[in-house]
């Protein structure tokens, strides 16, 4: 049974959208509502509830949604943040073999989880230098706007509110707003904020660089533990991989190549398209799992 509310015919990519443009409209649809929101306008909700059941649609067929992800294009990082997310914490949802209608319900509160966000000030949100104490504050303050906000326009969604409200928490208790810990804390909510955790890795902030997805999974491992349940950061490693999609890669060899695809039940061994004076080939592919004498050495980084 479909949750109630999430029975928009779904904004999914077709023959027709590629997943590159689906990816730039959905990106169109959250920068309304952020312009919205910092004019104080009204918006509705509709068209986020279909972008969420066409990121389930996409990612059952295909995980093209899931390279773009991956790919670290530059672009406005709160907007791209939403959309990132709500695709992140979909396929951790599928590692965990959750319904389709519990993956729109994730994809629809990934879509939204910072909507508080777009109650700052830009001059706060695309700040290059660190933050003061107060500014710092104000930042953490946008869980409850968020959770304001979305109950003003959808009253149909009472776990968007709730996981906006909680996303921030983390097991050990050192999150924010309420410092809630253990099984206090919705797993929807740790569910999007692991994802909101790897995207923050991935992706660079006015601040700082971003990591490759590799590195920010090596760190979610190490780092994650006491913040994140095990079986959250099982999934995320199944779905993604130690060598996540577009991962560049050295085998015993000497040869590079790029990850292409995942063998979800050998994670080291997944299938890539060889690089050739620094280009991918397009002719030359090969799948590690069948391939027994080769194996990586070593991640290649890039850029």
């Amino acid at each position: 049974m479909r949750p109630a509310g999430l029975s928009h015919p779904p904004l999914a990519p077709s023959q027709s959208v590629t997943e590159n443009d689906w990816y730039q409209r959905a990106c169109q649809v959250i920068q309304g509502i952020k312009r919205a929101v910092q004019a104080r306008q009204p918006w509705v909700i509709d068209d986020v509830v279909s972008l969420a059941a066409g990121i389930v649609t996409s990612l059952r067929t295909n995980d093209q949604l899931l390279e773009k992800v991956l790919q670290r294009d530059a672009g406005d990082f709160v907007v791209m943040n939403a959309v990132n997310v709500a695709i992140v914490s979909v396929k951790i949802g599928e590692g965990l073999e959750y319904e389709s209608a519990k993956l729109e319900q994730i994809a629809l509160a990934g879509l939204l989880h910072d909507l508080g966000m777009f109650a700052l000030p830009d001059s706060l949100l695309y700040k290059t230098s660190a933050l003061t104490e107060e500014e710092a504050r104000i930042m953490r303050e946008h869980p409850q706007h968020g959770s304001c906000l979305v109950e003003e326009v959808g009253a149909s969604y009472p776990w968007v509110g709730r996981v906006i409200i909680q996303e921030h928490e983390r097991m050990d208790g050192s999150g924010y707003p309420g410092g809630l810990t253990g099984d206090h804390i919705d797993e929807m909510a740790l569910i999007i904020g692991l994802a909101d955790a790897f995207d923050a890795l991935t992706n660079s902030r006015p601040y700082r660089r971003g990591r490759s997805p590799h590195q920010a999974i090596r760190t979610l491992l190490v780092s994650g533990k006491t913040v994140f349940p095990h079986h959250l950061l099982k999934a995320l490693v199944e779905q993604l991989s130690i060598y996540p999609l577009g991962t560049t890669v050295r085998l015993n060899t000497g040869e590079t190549g790029v990850v292409s695809q995942l063998n979800r039940q050998y994670p080291l061994r997944p299938i890539l398209r060889l690089l050739q004076s620094g280009h991918v080939s397009v002719s030359k592919t090969v799948d590690l799992r069948a391939e027994t004498s080769l194996h990586i050495v070593e991640v290649v980084p890039v850029g």
